[in-house]
C-alpha cells in the first residue's frame, strides 16, 4: 500500500520547493526553471492522488502507477535534500550568494556541484513527467474525496440489540445505568470511549434498551452520527426518531424550533453513536437546543477519540475495557462451534484458546475470527490459522479489517505515515514518546504547522494518535517521560499498510529483503546475516537495531541516503570515519555502546537532529567542532561519566531541547554561561564541575529559571583533596543556580557551603518529588523538606556536619512528609540527636526514636546505612503498612528488629 507514503511525500516535497532556500539556490545555480517545472508536475499529480488512492483497490494498473510515483518522489526528495544541505553549509560560510572560494564537500567547487545537481534534477524531472503523463489514461478526477464526510455513509447503527450475543459487559452496563438514573442535572453528557471493535455501540444499546432506563425516561432517541457532525442533519434525525416518520424541514431555525417543541418539559435520553468530531460551535448550538427538557435529561456519546470524549462529556469519561479471557472464549466458542456438541470439538479447544488469546479481548476481532473458524473442521486448518497473521485472514462479511482500517483511513497522510512507521517495533514493544517523535522528524513525517516547530508538532502528532486510540497503555513516569504500546491488531494493520516500506527482521527468520524497502529493523543478532543483502537495497532511509552487537562495516559506505541509524548496545569502541559521509542523516543512536571517542567527521553532519550518546560509560571526548551542528535538537549525554570536558561553544546550539549533561570548564567557550541561550532544553540536566564557576554573576549566566522544560536537575562539585573551592564561592554559586519552580527532581553533591540557599530553605520548588543530598559536608542545617506535599523520595548521604535531625527537617506541619515512599539515610557519621514529637535526645544515636516514622502509611522503601551505633529500632515500624523494602547497611551494632516487623504484610525484602 502506497497511499499514505505518496500523499505525505508529495506534500512535503511541494513544501520544500516553496521554501526560500530552494528558490535562492535555484537562482544561484541557474536552475530555477527546473525547480518551477518540478513544482508544477507535483501539483498536477497531487490533484488526482485522492481519486487514484480510492481506485487502486480495484485497479492493479493504478496501484503500480502509485508505486512508481512514490519511488520517483523519494528520488526527488533526496535531490532536494542535497540542496538543503548545501544551503545550510553556505549559510555558515557567509551567505547563499557569496560563492567566492566556497567549497563543497569532497573539495568540489560550486561549478562542479551545479553541473552534478542540474543533471540529477533533470533526470528526476523527466522521470516524474513520464509518470505524470500516464495518469491521463486512468481518467483520474481532480479533487475527488475532498468532502467525503458529506457523503461517506460507511456505517449505520441502530438502537436494536440482541443481548444474547454480548458477553462481559454486565458491570459496565450497570455502572452507566446507575449514573443515568441518579442524574438530576439539566443535561448531563456521558462519553463511552475506546478503540474500534471494543463494543462501544453494543454497550450503549444495552443501556438504551434496559427496562429501568425505558421506565425512567419519557423519550429515548438514537442517532448514528458517523463522520458527519452537521447540525441540520442531526436535528432532523432527532425529530425523525421521536416522530417515527421522515422530516422534510430544511431551514435550521425551523428545525430547531420543531425540535424544542418535541423536547420541552420531557425527560429524554439521547444517544449520539460513533462521533468522530465535535465541531465545537456546532456541538454548543445543538446543546443549546436540547436544554429545554426536564431535569435529569442525558446524552450518551460513543467515540474512538479521547479528545472528543473529553471535550463533550460533563461527567468522567467511561473508557471501554477488553473482555476477560473467560468472556472472550464464550463469545468465540458460540461463533466458532455454534450448536455442535462439545465432544465434537474438544480436540480443537487448546488451539482455539490460543487463537482467542491473539484477539486480546477485542469483541470485533473475536467475532471476525470466530465466524471464520465456523467453516474450519480439522485440526490442520485450525493450526494454520493460529500460526498466521490476522491480516491474512479472508475478510468475509466485513468485520475486523474494515473496522480497524476505517480508523486508519480516517487519518490525514502524515498521521498515516507516523502510525505505519510504528510497525518497525515488535509487538508489545514499549515505545517512548520522545523516541517516536525523533524518528518521525528524522524521516520527514512531521510538517510544522504555522509558528510551531518540529518538536511541538511531533508532540501534537503523538497526542493525536493517542486520542484516536491507536496507542494503548499510555503511561507517564512523573517526570514527563511518556511511554505506550500498540495493540496487536493495530500493529497488524500498520504492517499491512507499510508492507512495501518497512521490514522487521526477527530472530531465526530470514525473509528476502526487497530492493525498494526504505526502513528496516533487526532484532536479536539477525543483522549479521544480511550484510550482503543490505548493499543491494537501493535507498534505505532507516536502519534500527534492537538487541544487536555486531555491526557490518560496509553499511555506511553503501547506504548514503540513511536518515535514521540506531546502533544502540553495539560493542565497537569507535565509529567508522565514513559516518561523516551520511549527509542525509538526522538521527544517530549509539547509546549503551563501548565507544570512547567520536570521529571529527561527525560534526559535518549538517542535518543531524538527534545524537544519543546516553550511557556510553567509556566516552571521554566529543568532536571539537560540535558547535557547527546547528540542526542538533537532542544531544543526550546522560550517564557519560567518563566525559572530561565539553567542546567549545556549545551555547551556539540554540535548537537543543535535550542535553543531559554539561561540564563546566575554566576557558572561554567552556563557561557555565554557554547554557544561557539553551532555554529549550528539557528532561534531565546534570551540571558538573561547579568548582570552575567564578562566582554569583558567572553562575547567573546559566539562567536556569528560564529553562521551564527541565524536570530534573543535578548540581555537583568535584570531590577531591586538591580542590580549593571557598565556602563562600560555593554558596554564591548554588544561590545563583535557582531552577524554575516546575522542577520535580533535585540532586546536589559535593557542595562545600555551610548553608543551603534561600530558594531551598524557603521551598521555592514546591513540586519536588525526589531530593538527594550527598557529600554536603559543611551543612549543619537541613531545609524543611517535610512540608513538600509531593515528595516521594528523600536521600541524605555523607552529611557529616548534620548533628541533629528535628523540626527543621519536618517543618511545622502536623503531618510532615505526607507522600513519602522512599527514605534513605547513609553515613551520617556525626549525627548525635534526633528530635521527635516527644523531644527525646540521645548523646549517640543508638535507638531509632519513637515518632520518627509515625503516620507514614505511603512509605514503601526504607534504607539505613553507615549508622554504626544503631542498636534498636522504633516500635512504630508496624505503622508502615505499605513498606515493601527494609534494608540495613553497615549498622554493625544492630541487635534485633522490633516485634512490629511481623505485622508488615507488604514487606518483600
Amino acid at each position: 500500500m502506497t497511499e499514505a507514503v505518496t500523499s505525505a511525500l508529495v506534500s512535503t516535497i511541494l513544501g520544500n520547493l516553496n521554501t526560500l532556500v530552494h528558490e535562492e539556490l535555484g537562482l544561484v545555480f541557474g536552475i530555477q526553471t527546473e525547480f518551477e517545472k518540478l513544482k508544477r508536475t507535483f501539483m498536477k499529480v497531487q490533484a488526482v492522488l485522492k481519486d487514484a488512492e480510492e481506485k487502486q483497490w480495484k485497479d492493479e494498473a493504478i496501484r503500480i502507477w502509485l508505486t512508481d510515483l512514490k519511488d520517483a518522489a523519494y528520488d526527488a526528495d533526496d535531490v532536494l535534500d542535497e540542496f538543503a544541505i548545501e544551503a545550510q553549509r553556505r549559510r555558515q560560510r557567509g551567505g547563499l550568494k557569496n560563492q567566492v572560494r566556497s567549497l563543497f564537500s569532497l573539495h568540489q567547487n560550486p561549478l562542479v556541484f551545479r553541473l552534478k545537481m542540474a543533471h540529477k534534477v533533470k533526470n528526476v524531472s523527466e522521470k516524474l513527467d513520464a509518470i505524470a503523463n500516464e495518469k491521463n489514461k486512468f481518467r483520474l478526477t481532480e479533487g475527488v474525496g475532498e468532502n467525503e464526510a458529506d457523503s461517506f455513509d460507511w456505517r449505520i447503527t441502530s438502537s436494536l440489540v440482541n443481548e444474547s450475543e454480548i458477553y462481559g459487559r454486565d458491570k459496565e452496563k450497570e455502572e452507566l445505568i446507575s449514573l443515568l438514573l441518579a442524574n438530576s442535572d439539566d443535561l448531563s453528557v456521558c462519553a463511552v470511549c475506546g478503540m474500534g471493535g471494543l463494543g462501544k455501540t453494543a454497550l450503549a444499546q444495552l443501556v438504551y434498551n434496559d427496562a429501568s432506563v425505558r421506565g425512567h425516561f419519557d423519550l429515548r432517541i438514537w442517532v448514528c452520527v458517523s463522520v458527519d457532525f452537521e447540525i441540520r442533519k442531526l436535528s432532523r434525525a432527532i425529530i425523525e426518531s421521536i416522530e417515527g416518520s421522515p422530516c422534510a424541514i430544511q431551514e435550521l431555525d425551523t428545525l430547531q424550533r420543531r425540535l424544542q417543541e418535541k423536547l420541552t418539559g420531557r425527560r429524554f435520553l439521547l444517544v449520539l453513536d460513533d462521533v468522530w468530531d465535535h465541531y465545537h460551535e456546532k456541538w454548543n448550538a445543538l446543546k443549546d437546543a436540547l436544554r429545554v427538557g426536564a431535569r435529569g435529561c442525558a446524552v450518551i456519546i460513543t467515540t474512538r477519540l479521547k479528545q472528543v470524549a473529553d471535550k463533550m462529556a460533563t461527567i468522567p469519561v467511561h473508557l471501554m475495557g477488553r473482555l476477560s479471557e473467560d468472556d472472550s472464549w464464550l463469545l468465540f466458542e458460540r461463533l466458532a462451534f455454534g450448536m455442535r456438541r462439545r465432544e465434537e470439538y474438544v480436540h480443537l479447544e487448546s488451539i482455539g484458546k490460543a487463537i482467542v488469546n491473539k484477539c486480546s479481548g477485542v469483541p470485533l476481532a473475536l467475532k471476525a475470527v470466530g465466524s471464520f473458524m465456523r467453516f474450519k473442521r480439522n485440526e490442520r486448518e485450525w493450526l494454520s490459522v493460529k500460526e498466521s497473521e490476522i491480516w491474512n485472514l479472508p475478510d468475509e462479511g466485513g468485520t475486523i479489517k474494515p473496522a480497524l482500517k476505517l480508523s486508519y483511513n480516517n487519518l490525514p497522510p502524515h498521521l498515516k505515515q507516523c502510525f505505519g512507521f510504528c510497525c518497525m517495533f515488535p509487538k508489545d514493544y514499549v515505545m517512548q514518546k520522545d523516541q517516536l517523535v525523533k524518528l518521525w522528524m528524522a524521516n520527514g513525517f512531521i510538517d510544522p504547522e504555522g509558528q510551531m516547530d518540529l518538536h511541538e508538532t511531533g508532540y501534537e502528532t503523538f497526542d493525536d494518535l493517542v486520542g484516536r486510540s491507536f496507542f494503548q497503555e499510555v503511561q507517564e513516569d512523573g517526570f514527563g517521560n511518556i511511554s505506550c504500546k500498540m495493540h496487536d491488531l493495530f500493529h497488524d494493520v500498520a504492517r499491512s499498510v507499510m508492507i512495501e516500506e518497512c521490514y522487521l527482521i526477527e530472530k531465526n527468520k530470514r525473509p528476502r529483503i526487497p530492493k525498494t524497502v526504505r526502513h528496516i529493523t533487526f532484532l536479536d543478532e539477525s543483522l549479521c546475516y544480511y550484510d550482503k543483502d543490505l548493499v543491494k537495497v537501493q535507498s534505505l532511509r532507516s536502519l534500527i537495531t534492537i538487541q544487536e552487537s555486531l555491526f557490518p562495516s560496509g553499511i555506511m559506505s553503501s547506504q548514503k541516503k540513511l536518515r535514521t541509524l540506531n546502533l544502540s548496545c553495539f560493542t565497537f569502541e569507535k565509529l567508522p570515519e565514513p559516518i561523516g559521509n551520511l549527509q542525509h542523516l538526522r538521527y544517530l543512536d549509539v547509546s549503551n555502546s563501548l565507544i570512547q571517542k567520536l570521529p571529527e567527521s561527525i560534526s559535518s553532519l549538517q542535518n543531524l537532529q538527534t545524537l544519543n550518546l546516553s550511557n556510553c560509560s567509556r566516552l571521554y571526548m566529543l568532536p571539537k567542532r560540535m558547535k557547527d551542528m546547528k540542526s542538533l535538537m537532542y544531544l543526550d549525554l546522560t550517564g557519560c561519566d567518563a566525559l572530561q570536558c565539553m567542546p567549545s561553544g556549545m551555547g551556539q546550539l540554540t535548537c537543543l531541547r535535550k542535553l543531559g549533561m554539561f561540564i563546566v570548564g575554566k576557558e572561554a567557550g567552556h563557561h557555565i554561561g554557554e547554557l544561557q541561550r539553551l532555554n529549550y532544553i528539557g528532561g534531565e540536566l546534570s551540571i558538573k564541575d561547579l568548582g570552575n564557576v567564578q562566582g554569583f554573576t558567572d553562575a547567573q549566566n546559566a539562567y536556569l529559571t528560564r529553562k521551564t522544560n527541565l524536570q530534573s536537575l543535578s548540581l555537583s562539585w568535584r570531590e577531591d583533596n586538591n580542590s580549593k573551592i571557598s565556602e563562600a564561592n560555593s554558596e554564591d554559586v548554588l544561590c545563583a543556580l535557582e531552577p524554575h519552580s516546575n522542577m520535580k527532581k533535585l540532586e546536589i553533591s559535593g557542595y562545600q557551603g555551610s548553608k543551603f540557599p534561600y530558594w531551598m530553605m524557603e521551598l521555592r520548588l514546591p513540586n519536588l518529588v525526589e531530593i538527594s543530598l550527598e557529600s554536603c559536608m559543611n551543612c549543619e542545617h537541613l531545609p524543611p523538606f517535610g512540608k513538600l506535599q509531593f515528595l516521594k523520595s528523600l536521600q541524605l548521604q555523607k552529611m557529616d556536619a548534620v548533628k541533629c535531625i528535628g523540626s527543621e527537617l519536618y517543618g511545622d506541619g502536623e503531618n510532615p512528609f505526607p507522600s513519602l515512599q522512599r527514605l534513605t539515610f547513609g553515613e551520617m557519621m556525626n549525627l548525635e540527636e534526633w528530635e521527635t514529637n516527644t523531644k527525646e535526645r540521645f548523646d549517640e544515636l543508638t535507638v531509632l526514636p519513637d515518632g520518627l516514622l509515625q503516620n507514614h502509611t505511603c512509605l514503601q522503601s526504607l534504607l539505613f546505612g553507615g549508622m554504626r551505633s544503631l542498636r534498636s529500632l522504633s516500635n512504630q515500624l508496624n505503622n508502615l503498612s505499605s513498606l515493601k523494602s527494609l534494608r540495613f547497611m553497615f549498622c554493625d551494632k544492630l541487635e534485633s528488629l522490633p516485634e512490629g516487623v511481623q505485622n508488615l504484610n507488604s514487606l518483600e525484602a
